[in-house]
């Protein structure tokens, strides 16, 4: 039979496939380090620590559990502030640049890794906006797309807060 490929020629072909999957699938995973208490994850190209859950939920060492909360941008500024100064850490609302180095393009909804962040709302979150202090611009990063919209920070949204490795 000419013109066909038989199932001898076909398994060294699938079986490079599923290694070239598995490589890149230990790759994506070793990316993210979590920390020893699960509340954190650190991205290991960036060096940047984002919390684990999105605002509003807890991590109960498997997986992010309650309702994330919506924020107006000027409530979400707010509320980092006081996040910032109880902790003690500086975590701060994530720029649009910060944001999209987790979101994973191509990916089915949410497009996160949902092993390093369960239960992600495949929905809008809030972003800064560079160059603006205010709180009518800003950027919104949709989970469930991966699109980037500008927003006049008057809707409500939700987010996830991120510091620099020290």
């Amino acid at each position: 039979m000419t013109g066909f490929l038989s199932v001898k020629r076909l398994a060294p072909l699938a079986l490079l496939v599923l290694l070239a999957a598995g490589a890149v699938a230990a790759q994506a995973q070793e990316r993210f380090k979590l920390s020893a208490d699960g509340q954190e994850v650190l991205d290991t190209t960036s060096n940047l620590l984002w919390r684990r859950c999105p605002e509003g939920m807890q991590w109960d060492g498997k997986i992010c559990k309650g309702k994330p909360t919506k924020y107006s941008f000027a409530a979400a500024k707010k509320y980092t502030a006081a996040v910032a100064k109880d902790s003690a850490k500086a975590w701060h609302v994530p720029t649009k640049e910060e944001l999209l180095s987790i979101v994973i393009k191509g990916k089915k909804k949410p497009m996160s890794d949902l092993k390093a962040f369960p239960n992600t709302p495949s929905a809008p979150f809030w972003s800064l906006r560079a160059g603006f202090d205010d709180n009518l611009n800003a950027w919104a990063i949709n989970f469930g797309n991966g699109h980037v919209y500008g927003n006049s920070g008057e809707a409500k949204f939700h987010l996830r807060l991120v510091r620099a490795n020290s």
